[in-house]
């Protein structure tokens, strides 16, 4: 649980830095060959792979809406079962029609002191698509 949440806490810096540094910091936490995936309503199948690769979610982190002005988030609840950490979070986002709150669940998978997947599923009733 540890990992994972000092993940999450870099993530919330480096949403609010942008910089190369705290970006760079995020990647530590993440296995080379990470993969996140995600459900919802607006999947086309149970788990949509959303980014494959370390360099690819540091790429994706960098897009505008995860930035901190459009993206916040606040742990609910953080709980461990074996190699997965289960975190629920309030979640944020803040476009043009002003703020969507949602939950998001989050599993994360790791081995070897590193983040090698993440699952997670967005209640986004009320979201806009997107």
């Amino acid at each position: 649980m540890r990992l994972v949440r000092s993940y999450i806490q870099a993530a919330q810096r480096a949403r609010a830095s942008r910089s190369a540094e705290d970006l760079a910091a995020v990647r530590g936490f993440l296995a080379a060959d990470v993969v996140m995936k995600l459900a919802s309503p607006w999947t086309e199948e149970p788990w949509r792979v959303s980014q494959r690769g370390a360099d690819a979610v540091i790429e994706r982190f960098q897009a505008p809406i995860n930035s901190a002005t459009s993206l916040t988030t606040e742990n609910v609840n953080v709980q461990q079962a074996g190699d997965d950490v289960l975190v629920e979070q309030l979640s944020t986002i803040v476009d043009s029609d002003g703020p969507h709150v949602s939950m998001v669940c989050h599993i994360f998978s790791v081995a070897d002191g590193v983040i090698t997947g993440v699952r997670a599923y967005r209640n986004d009733r009320g979201l806009p698509a997107g």
